[in-house]
């Protein structure tokens, strides 16, 4: 866990600011989960969502780096990636794009990379025998590393064979807030098992995700 470090200079100003963004990206978060999607309301959530965990991603890196938490820049990476992933589905729809951009190519690929490199390393740390978080970091590499195979692959046929964009934009954005709530419970719920910590909303999240996408794919798709 971070805690104040007052010997080294705007960290602790750092830290206040990661803490104030995760709050309003958590709170943003429901909005968004719980107003009517395609909606004012759901959108502007929404938006209030990336930005806000756009600073908390931004913070998380350096003092994950002074902290030496490799795990903290590893999921901050990973959840990164995942509202990139979700706003970047909304953005190319608007745009009326088609095609993988070189920003496609980039965003996604990063994930690929940063994704085998969790994996590995979960992978060693566990087999070695000092395991702690690192199946979390397996897992966590691995879905991400999941998420951008497939839109690379999504991206490669033609819209009209593409599954409907709405899936792959739940599936993300719901990930990233995952990834929130993953973050809020370890911090604060220290008495829970770390495991546990990481692992629990993955568990209670996906279901949820896979309903949401059941709802409302029917109602995003035409002729659905």
């Amino acid at each position: 866990m971070i805690e104040s470090g007052a010997d080294v200079p705007g960290v602790d100003v750092l830290l206040s600011v990661h803490i104030l963004f995760g709050v309003v990206a958590l709170l943003a978060g429901v909005g968004a989960i719980t107003t009517k999607k395609g909606g004012y309301r759901h959108n502007t959530a929404g938006k209030a969502y990336a930005l806000s965990m756009g600073a908390v991603v931004l913070t998380a890196v350096p003092l994950a780096v002074w902290t030496e938490d490799w795990f903290l820049f590893a999921i901050a990476v990973f959840s990164g990636y995942l509202v990139f992933g979700g706003y970047r589905i909304i953005w190319r729809r608007r745009a009326g794009l088609t095609e993988a951009t070189p920003l496609d190519y980039l965003g996604h690929g990063t994930m690929i990379v940063a994704g085998a490199a969790m994996v590995g390393v979960g992978a060693w740390q566990t087999v070695t025998g000092s395991p702690g978080l690192a199946p979390a970091l397996a897992v966590f590499g691995a879905i991400g590393a999941g998420f951008a195979v497939g839109m690379l692959r999504r991206l490669q046929v033609p819209p009209a064979e593409q599954s409907p964009w709405v899936q792959a934009h739940i599936g993300f954005m719901g990930g990233a807030y995952i990834a929130t709530v993953t973050a809020t419970v370890t911090v604060n719920l220290t008495i829970v098992p770390p495991l546990v910590r990481w692992l629990g909303p993955t568990a209670v999240g996906v279901p949820l995700i896979v309903y949401g996408t059941q709802k409302y794919t029917p109602r995003f798709t035409p002729g659905g």
